[in-house]
């Protein structure tokens, strides 16, 4: 499967991360931050935050505070044609959406190809967790990994619905953890009119 990180865009600037003084220690800690909030979800909350619905009602996703959608002229000026793409105002956090074919293969197959890809890609990766997770609009599969060189820590969602798959691509900088917890809660209200495909 032909699914890639967006990671660095030309246009949808990566996050401001602090260079070379990122203690392994730090980015250890944000790692852990991460994979716990995409793969648990959080107690009640007092108020319900603000979501961003796409276009045409297709999925939403919850918005925290601080983040903004890019307006769709904006949109239409990033590469590879995104269906979204949710950014921290300090550029702290970065997610894009995509819309792509229907997913095949096996999620050992997509771990594979995924860590092959990034390890094309990116030097210095470092994998952390790869599982599936349960989405209101049904699965995803999460695959987290480090880049400690270049600062941050990186998430690829992907949910395969009936005729598509989406994938929700997430960066922050390492030592971040409020970022992360943000990213955490995108990832987890990802909803979609589109059904989740038989098993």
């Amino acid at each position: 499967m032909a699914t890639s990180s967006f990671a660095d865009p030309p246009t949808a600037s990566a996050p401001r991360v602090r260079r070379p003084l990122i203690l392994a220690v730090a980015a250890a800690g944000v790692l852990v931050a991460l994979a716990a909030v995409l793969l648990l979800r959080a107690g009640g909350d007092d108020h319900a935050p603000a979501r961003f619905t796409a276009p045409g009602k297709a999925f939403s996703v919850v918005l925290p505070d601080g983040w903004r959608a890019l307006a769709a002229e904006q949109l239409r000026a990033v590469p590879g044609a995104p269906a979204a793409v949710l950014r921290r105002t300090d550029g702290s956090g970065v997610v894009v959406i995509r819309r792509r074919a229907a997913l095949k293969g096996s999620s050992r197959s997509l771990t594979r190809d995924l860590t092959a890809q990034i390890a094309r890609r990116f030097h210095d990766v470092r994998p952390v967790t790869a599982r599936t997770v349960k989405l209101a609009g049904g699965p995803a599969y999460v695959y987290t990994f480090a880049r400690p060189t270049a600062g941050r820590v990186q998430s690829l969602a992907v949910a395969p619905r009936a005729d598509r798959t989406y994938t929700l691509d997430a960066v922050a900088g390492a030592g971040a953890r409020d970022v992360a917890a943000q990213i955490g809660a995108i990832v987890r209200s990802f909803d979609t009119t589109d059904h989740a495909p038989r098993s």
